[in-house]
C-alpha cells in the first residue's frame, strides 16, 4: 500500500472540488487517490470539507 499524504489530498480538495464536476460534483462520496487508488471519503459544506483517508480525518476550509 502506498502513503497518500493527507496535506497533499487537502489542497487538491482546495484547488479542484468546487470547480471540477466531472470527478467532485456531489456533496459527499469517494474519489480514488495515487496509484493504488487509496479512497478518500469527502463531505461538503458550506464553507469546508471534511476528508477520510484510512480512517484519519480532516477539516479543509473551501477558499
Amino acid at each position: 500500500m502506498q502513503f497518500i499524504d493527507l496535506e497533499f489530498v487537502a489542497d487538491q480538495f482546495q484547488q479542484f472540488a468546487d470547480t471540477d464536476p466531472v470527478h467532485w460534483d456531489s456533496d459527499e462520496g469517494c474519489i480514488k487517490f495515487g496509484a493504488d487508488e487509496t479512497p478518500v471519503f469527502y463531505k461538503r459544506y458550506d464553507d469546508h470539507f471534511v476528508i477520510e483517508i484510512e480512517g484519519v480525518e480532516m477539516e479543509v476550509p473551501r477558499i
